[in-house]
């Protein structure tokens, strides 16, 4: 029984906790938040923000079947998603700021504090917005929606775009994608990239340049990809960079446990929080709790062995965060692109 003088169930709903709730009552409030907010009500109506409840009811409904999958075990051969409260508390904030630091015993697992200052990040939501024109998302009040390549793929490539308007990948989560400073590698683009749905199978060598963005913010994002190889020169140097992915998780929304695919994928992971930080992030049997301007690097073990999520956070903001993926070497073999980088020294991020 209910202690009297615990917080009644009305109350932890209306404030986002949602642990109460059984599989069918989540179903039943999702439908019931989204009929709301797909009406006249405002999004923070009776001072509860619909939004961040209707996308937090949308992802728990969807994860029921994991839940059940651990009462009731199938024959499916991948690994089974970490309970969060069993995690490794990992507090990267107690870690030296700017420095590289691995986890010690998630192999391949590395961290930088405060990699990005707040000036830096700034830059970053302001050049976003100028490529999306103000966030404009494709198919969305007459915003023209980029198409598949057409197949077979031309050996011409178009050419690359000055902006690009949101893609949904999936409710409440939106990717822009961004070739590297070096141009993406042709046949990466014509291959395997071609496929892949985030970005809804379309020509890499269309999409905007990192080399042609000519602000504070497109600087910031050249550094970002420039901080691994000199941050992590073990994990790191002679990487190419593959892609860098722009990605905005609306509030309440989260990232599902998963492993990126083997090639398109990229072969060693960073991803910098750029704003809405204060989310959590598993990795494997580690949890995190990231801030904007930290960045979180997957290689190795890390990347290949074990899963991944972000969960949604609790600060009720909007986040914004840049992937940048990049290529193998001579240990792990990776056709594209062929180009090899420098060994460079490590060192705090400059």
């Amino acid at each position: 029984m209910e202690n009297s003088s615990a917080e009644p169930i009305g109350v932890r709903f209306l404030r986002g906790d949602l642990s109460h709730l059984s599989p069918q009552s989540i179903g039943f409030a999702r439908r019931l938040v989204a009929s709301f907010t797909s009406r006249v009500v405002p999004p923070t109506a009776f001072g509860v923000d619909l939004v961040y409840l209707k996308n937090r009811l949308f992802y728990l409904s969807r994860s029921q079947g994991a839940f059940l999958g651990e009462e009731f075990p199938s024959s499916d051969s991948r690994p089974p998603v970490y309970p969060f409260d069993q995690c490794d508390r990992w507090d990267i904030q107690a870690l030296p700021q700017r420095c590289a630091s691995q986890h010690s015993q998630q192999r391949g697992l590395w961290v930088i504090p405060g990699a990005l200052d707040a000036k830096a990040c700034s830059a970053v939501v302001a050049t976003v917005a100028t490529l999306t024109k103000h966030d404009e998302v494709q198919g969305v009040d007459g915003v023209a929606v980029v198409p598949p390549a057409k197949r077979p793929i031309s050996l011409a490539a178009p050419a690359a775009a000055t902006t690009w308007a949101w893609h949904e990948y999936g409710p409440a989560r939106w990717m822009v994608p961004l070739q590297p400073s070096a141009g993406v590698c042709s046949a990466f683009a014509r291959g395997p990239l071609s496929t892949l749905s985030s970005h809804s199978c379309t020509d890499a060598r269309g999409w905007p340049e990192l080399s042609a963005l000519a602000s504070v913010g497109g600087d910031a994002l050249r550094g970002l990809e420039a901080i691994p190889a000199k941050a992590m020169p073990g994990a790191f140097a002679e990487r190419p960079a593959l892609f860098l992915q722009v990605q905005r998780l609306q509030r309440g929304a989260s990232i599902g446990a998963h492993v990126d695919q083997h090639d398109v994928g990229g072969r060693a992971i960073v991803t910098a929080v750029v704003a809405g930080g204060g989310g959590d992030v598993r990795v494997g049997g580690v949890s995190f709790a990231v801030r904007a301007g930290d960045v979180y690097a997957l290689v190795g073990e890390a990347r290949d062995a074990v899963d991944h999520e972000v969960y949604a956070s609790a600060e009720r903001d909007d986040r914004l965060s840049v992937t940048v993926r990049f290529g193998g070497r001579g240990e792990d073999v990776f056709a594209y692109p062929a180009v090899q980088r420098s060994t460079s020294s490590s060192g705090p991020v400059a």
